[in-house]
C-alpha cells in the first residue's frame, strides 16, 4: 500500500537531524546511553536468577522478549503503512518514511547507526531508566526478575528491530550477518520480501519475522482493519 509517484521524481523525506543540531544531539545521546541501560536492567535481576536458582528460566524469558518485540513491531509497522499522514502530529516524519520506503527500499541502507535506531531510542531510554528504578526500589521477588528481563528483553530487541530491517536490505553482508539471517536468528531478505511486494499487506514483524506466519494465518491485521473500520475509523486515503 503505497504512495504512487513517478520513481524519477521520487525522494526521501529530509532527515530532521540534518537540520535541528539539538535533535542530533538528543539522538545521539539516546543512543549510547541507551545500551548500558538496557545491559543493566538485563545483567542484575539475572544474577538474581541464577542465585534463585532460577537460570534455566532465562532462555524463554528471552524467547517471549523477541516475540513480543517482533509482535510490537509489526502492529507499529502496520499502523504506519495504513493509517494517518505525513501531517499526523509526533508520528507524521515516521509515517512518511515508512510508506516512502516502499518505493526506495534501499534508501535505509545509508543510514548510520544513530539515525538507523536512534528514534527508537529516544522512546525506549526512558522506559528502561522507569523500568530500572522501579525493580530498584521494589523489595527484590522472583516475579519483579522474571518480569524485567522479559521487559527489556522485548525493549532492546524493539531497538535492534530497524537494525535487522536495514541489514534485510542491504545488497551486501558480511558472512556473519548472512549467518544470522539464514539461520532466521534475524529478519531474512526474502522472507521480508514478501511484504515489499504490492500491495504491502502482510508481514509487517520486521525484528525477526517469526510472527509473520502465525500472524498472516489467522488473518490478524485484516481482521484489526475491519475492527477499526466498523468503529469509523478509515484507513489513510493515499495507501
Amino acid at each position: 500500500m503505497s504512495i504512487i509517484r513517478e520513481s524519477e521524481n521520487l525522494q526521501a523525506p529530509a532527515r530532521v537531524e540534518e537540520n535541528h543540531p539539538v535533535y542530533t544531539l538528543l539522538l545521539h545521546l539516546s543512543v549510547w546511553l541507551t545500551w548500558p541501560v538496557m545491559a543493566a536492567c538485563l545483567f542484575f535481576p539475572a544474577v538474581d536468577l541464577f542465585a534463585r536458582g532460577w537460570a534455566w528460566a532465562l532462555p524463554l524469558l528471552l524467547l517471549l522478549g523477541i516475540l513480543l518485540s517482533d509482535f510490537t513491531s509489526g502492529l507499529f509497522h502496520w499502523f504506519f503503512d495504513n493509517y494517518g499522514s505525513p501531517q499526523t502530529p509526533v508520528f507524521g516524519p515516521t509515517i512518511e518514511l515508512f510508506r516512502v520506503h516502499h518505493d526506495l527500499p534501499e534508501d535505509i541502507c545509508h543510514s548510520n547507526l544513530v539515525f538507523t535506531v536512534g528514534h527508537v531510542c529516544i522512546w525506549i531510554l526512558p522506559m528502561g531508566l522507569g523500568m530500572g528504578g522501579l525493580w530498584a526500589v521494589l523489595p527484590k521477588s522472583l516475579f519483579t526478575d522474571l518480569g524485567l528481563i522479559f521487559a527489556a528483553t522485548a525493549a532492546l530487541f524493539l531497538v535492534l528491530t530497524n537494525l535487522f530491517h536495514q541489514w534485510a536490505h542491504r545488497p551486501q553482508k558480511p558472512i556473519w550477518m548472512l549467518f544470522l539471517q539464514q539461520k532466521r536468528l534475524i529478519l531474512e531478505t526474502q522472507h521480508h520480501q514478501v511484504h515489499h511486494t504490492p500491495p504491502f499487506a502482510k508481514y509487517y514483524c520486521i525484528t525477526t519475522g517469526w510472527m509473520n506466519p502465525f500472524l498472516h494465518k489467522i488473518q490478524f491485521f485484516h481482521r484489526l482493519e475491519q475492527f477499526l473500520a466498523r468503529l469509523g475509523i478509515a484507513k489513510s486515503a493515499d495507501v
